[in-house]
């Protein structure tokens, strides 16, 4: 019996050796994405490319949460998301700049944010998928402030 279990545990060993390689492997994937990603953007030096990176796959993944909520009448994954988009907006990594400007068309988007949450609340569909609209323009509109404000006129 004895050898019966160290054989067990030998095995379980190297299966938990192999998802220990895939899981550094996958890290190792993930970093390496990350120093891709950080090398294409230009960022302040108050402000880690990677951290911003990650932050934007973030709100990525809340508008993807939004969007399927609208596809499929799902009111509850709709708030859910423009919650979360929300909040994000208050989160550090999203100050990648420090004036009036930018703080403003944060405020624009959380006030954009929130009339979705109402119309998901209300189980307002059409008044819902035009907020979104109007959440999408905010993302669009800032993003193009952000590039600008990073890249002297020429």
């Amino acid at each position: 019996m004895r050898s019966s279990s160290r054989a067990t545990t030998r095995i379980s060993g190297l299966a938990t050796e192999r998802r220990l390689g895939w899981v550094a492997a996958g890290a190792l994937a993930f970093v390496a994405a990350g120093v891709a990603v950080s090398r294409l953007t230009a960022a302040p030096p108050t402000v880690v490319p990677d951290q911003v990176a990650s932050f934007m796959r973030a709100k990525l993944a809340h508008s993807q949460d939004v969007l399927e909520g609208l596809a499929v009448e799902d009111f509850d994954l709709i708030d859910k998301g423009a919650q979360q988009l929300s909040l994000a907006s208050e989160d550090a990594s999203w100050q990648v700049l420090q004036t009036e400007d930018y703080a403003r068309q944060s405020a624009d988007f959380r006030r954009s944010c929130d009339s979705l949450r109402k119309a998901a609340k209300a189980k307002n569909l059409d008044g819902a998928a035009l907020a979104w609209m109007e959440v999408t323009m905010k993302c669009v509109q800032c993003h193009k402030y952000v590039r600008d404000e990073r890249v002297p006129a020429r």
